[in-house]
């Protein structure tokens, strides 16, 4: 591809790659500086031109390169039109089905797929499990992959067949213009509660850049957003003034889809849907009213986009457990363990309450904060969790750059009174939280899912919550 296919540039140069790393530039290659974090791509520059780039995009004039450099406002927002331009615009090829919120992203992107496979046609999955399309699985880094490498996936599943893709969009691929190039079929809102306010310090930044995916629907698509959350109400009064098609969804609320009489048990969930085909009774192996809100924005997806009721329903009954939410771990044992991702103060609640719907005896959880994070939400999420079991361990997440036990410092101010344990190693806590546990007992074991690394500031250890459940389990079992 010619550099003038990008840029109007007076030089007619061959591109062969487009590169953000000096260390994979190849011959031929564009280099994009890109100011991280930690790291200023402006600073490779000159490494990159020596591993053969044949021109460079920046935002200010470099000292001492050669080759052509292109200077820019800025290169965040130029890297995801590069890429779109040079992947041969992917998404326009692809029916997108976006979804942002601060919980259930990944729960509604997990069932949308699994409903998107009744149009018959390969279906891809892009988000916090990693990404899936046609036989090729890649593990996760990001949410929302980086510009780059998501017009490149979007590139790679066009060309394997793909014509759908469930596609989770966090408000830092928002903020950051990962997600920029990006139309939707089907946009979804789930919810909006205090989380990465260290990243967009207000909630009012934070709901702007999840109401950028709304600004992004195609002609032909719709909007799927929770009216039961005021700020979905708030992007339903905007879009209305849009002109954008809109399907709401609610149980509290009168909606275009709202799900009545919900009955709970600890195998699944069953409710009467009302909907524009009418009503319905729909059941899912999902547990938890939370999980109600996250079918139901799943189906109004494939509604909004033709697929038919009666399939869209039979697809839900078949549902399989998502790893790392509400995934129930069965030994044999006679108590119920679960590992969920829950780590906000709004999804631990949630869990909570949905817990100690079903209990038959005592509730445990585990449970700690990461580190780097809003520490805001510590005390909080503490306080919720004294409040709503019968027992409470508090442990290790992910302690990134911080101190494990100032993490659990904070978690733990203002809890005078409250009964808690504290068992710092998150491996010790969890083995003896399922030791411990008595006939009948559930177990919650919260905050990281299905992840299998714990972040260190020296180093990531392997740490898969399930696998050190099942350990724990089976030396009961056999008597150790």
């Amino acid at each position: 591809m010619n550099l003038k296919s990008f840029f109007k540039a007076e030089n007619d140069l061959e591109i062969t790659g487009l590169k953000v790393d000096s260390r994979l530039v190849r011959a031929g290659d564009l280099f994009i500086c890109i100011k991280g974090y930690t790291v200023d791509g402006h600073q490779f520059a000159k490494k990159a031109e020596e591993a053969g780039a044949v021109a460079i995009v920046c935002e200010r004039f470099l000292e001492g390169i050669t080759i052509p450099q292109i200077i820019v406002e800025s290169t965040q927002m130029e890297l995801p039109r590069l890429a779109h331009i040079f992947f041969n615009k992917p998404t326009q090829k692809l029916n997108l089905f976006g979804v942002t919120g601060t919980n259930g992203k990944t729960t509604i992107a997990y069932i949308t797929e699994h409903l998107l496979s009744g149009f018959g046609e390969p279906v891809g999955y892009i988000g916090t499990n990693g990404i899936r399309y046609a036989g090729t699985i890649i593990d996760p880094v990001n949410t929302t992959p980086e510009a780059l490498s998501l017009q490149e996936t979007f590139f790679h599943m066009a060309d394997s067949g793909v014509r759908n893709v469930a596609f989770e969009v966090s408000s830092h691929a928002l903020a950051l213009h990962r997600a920029d190039y990006c139309l939707y079929k089907a946009a979804i809102f789930t919810n909006l509660t205090p989380e990465h306010l260290d990243f967009h310090l207000t909630m009012e930044d934070y709901f702007e850049a999840k109401y950028r995916l709304f600004t992004r629907i195609t002609p032909n698509g719709c909007a799927v957003v929770n009216i039961d959350d005021d700020y979905g109400e708030r992007i339903v009064q905007r879009l209305r003034k849009n002109g954008i098609r809109i399907f709401t969804y609610a149980i509290e609320k009168g909606a275009d889809f709202q799900a009545k009489d919900i009955h709970m048990t600890a195998a699944g969930t069953q409710f009467f849907l009302n909907c524009p085909d009418g009503t319905f009774v729909v059941n899912t192996p999902l547990p938890g009213i939370f999980n109600v809100y996250n079918v139901l924005g799943a189906m109004a997806a494939v509604y909004s986009a033709g697929l038919p009721m009666e399939k869209t329903i039979g697809l839900i009954a078949t549902l399989s457990p998502i790893d790392g939410r509400m995934e129930i771990i069965d030994e044999g044992q006679d108590f119920t363990v679960i590992v969920d991702y829950a780590h906000t103060p709004d999804s631990v609640k949630k869990a909570l309450d949905y817990v100690n719907s079903i209990k038959q005896n005592s509730v445990t959880i585990v449970i700690g904060c990461p580190g780097d994070r809003d520490r805001n939400n510590r005390p909080v999420i503490a306080k919720l969790s004294v409040d709503y079991a019968d027992r409470v361990i508090f442990t290790t997440d992910d302690p990134h750059s911080e101190d494990p036990a100032a993490i659990l410092d904070d978690m733990v101010k203002g809890l005078d009174g409250k009964r808690f344990d504290i068992i710092t190693d998150r491996v010790k806590a969890i083995e003896t939280a399922v030791t411990t546990a008595r006939k009948n007992d559930i177990l919650l074991i919260a905050g990281r899912g299905h992840q299998k690394l714990q972040y260190w500031k020296d180093g990531n250890v392997y740490l898969d919550d399930r696998n050190v459940v099942k350990n724990a389990l089976r030396g009961i079992k056999n008597g150790n």
